[in-house]
């Protein structure tokens, strides 16, 4: 069984070619990974054919996609995307492999996980992200946005054409593409108990879980703690890793927070020093919802499978008045929090604060 860190958070940043979009390949595996405190837990995760961790996979909507999926684990799987219903596979057994075919839905951001014995695979696990990026994105007014112009709501356009504009917004439009201007935090939880009742081959009721689930970690991307952003120019984890989930950019440059909760713990993001705007959310049968009336939070609720896109603005804070703008006594980057309000996530390995569902964001100079 190989060990495995978590640098998923990295992959989200590889570009790759139009023609490799739509025949996608993944695998899954054992391993054994480290948490933040050392502790070496049994998982199941997805790979990519090159043999890294990848839960994050980008289509363009409307193409025809392919994703092949091999089991290389003793026990039987599955795949599903909530969402589009022809993304589901037939039972996958050891050392087999199945192929979903499907067309690639609207722009926006969907969840993939193996539901077999939900939700235990899932939280073992075996969970990532598929973005679908919008064949026509834009505003009528010309606005890059992450959504298709056919679900775009009127609070949605007025939102993105003020981007990059005097008074609110000055600096610059929100940059598609762009790693920099994109992140994508997929929060999970781990219960090494149940883990290790899965590794020593114990059967688990899945019905049980939801009484007995007691995680003691909480990641993002499957990170924890100090992993999960950069600090004085260092990442335990790998910088590629950490930066891919740590927001950082001048002021006036807006960044697309693309959150999603593939574990069993409801969660509440915090965000210090910006207001952030809820952009869309899934519905029940998991396609996307829009907002028509976009509102300003400092913390949003984020059930299980539940996915919320949200803009950070990058804005100058509103505790540092205009006349001291910008700071003296506070010189850039200016660092801000974010942080879990579900109190229990803030920690790990037994109380050792602030290791769990935590990051920060960086603001690194006033726009130009």
């Amino acid at each position: 069984m190989p060990a495995a860190s978590w640098p998923w958070a990295a992959l989200a940043r590889e570009v790759e070619s139009e023609q490799d979009r739509s025949e996608l390949h993944i695998s899954i595996e054992p391993v054994d990974a480290e948490m933040i405190d050392g502790q070496i837990v049994y998982m199941l995760l997805f790979f990519s054919e090159d043999g890294k961790p990848r839960p994050v996979l980008r289509v363009r909507e409307g193409d025809e996609i392919r994703i092949e999926i091999s089991n290389n684990d003793t026990a039987p799987h599955g795949f599903a995307i909530p969402g589009i219903p022809a993304a589901t596979s037939e039972l996958i057994d050891p050392g087999d492999r199945r192929e979903v075919r499907f067309t690639a839905p609207v722009g926006g951001s969907y969840l993939f996980f193996d539901p077999t014995k939900a939700p235990l695979n899932r939280i073992l696990g075996l969970h990532g992200a598929l973005i679908v990026e919008p064949r026509l994105g834009t505003t009528p007014a010309g606005s890059p946005t992450p959504f298709s112009r056919a679900s775009q709501t009127p609070a949605l356009q007025a939102l993105f054409d003020a981007l990059g504009t005097a008074p609110r917004f000055p600096g610059q439009k929100w940059k598609p593409g762009d790693p920099a201007r994109e992140k994508i935090w997929v929060f999970s939880q781990t219960d090494p108990t149940l883990n290790a009742r899965v590794a020593s081959g114990q059967s688990v009721d899945p019905a049980s879980i939801m009484s007995s689930f007691l995680p003691r970690y909480f990641h993002i991307n499957g990170l924890s703690g100090f992993d999960t952003a950069v600090h004085n120019g260092t990442a335990s984890e790998g910088i590629e890793a950490a930066e891919a989930i740590m927001p950082e950019g001048k002021q006036g440059q807006p960044t697309l927070l693309r959150t999603m909760n593939a574990g069993l713990s409801t969660h509440s993001p915090h965000i210090h020093g910006n207001h952030v705007m809820e952009l869309s959310e899934n519905i029940a049968n998991g396609a996307i919802d829009v907002r028509k009336n976009i509102l300003e939070v400092d913390v949003w609720r984020l059930s299980p499978l539940a996915r919320k896109d949200m803009l950070l603005p990058f804005e100058r804070p509103p505790d540092i008045p205009a006349a001291k703008w910008p700071p003296k006594e506070e010189p850039f980057p200016l660092r801000y929090v974010m942080h879990c309000h579900t109190e229990m996530s803030q920690t790990a390995g037994g109380g050792n604060y602030p290791q769990g569902l935590v990051t920060h964001w960086e603001m690194t100079a006033p726009i130009e």
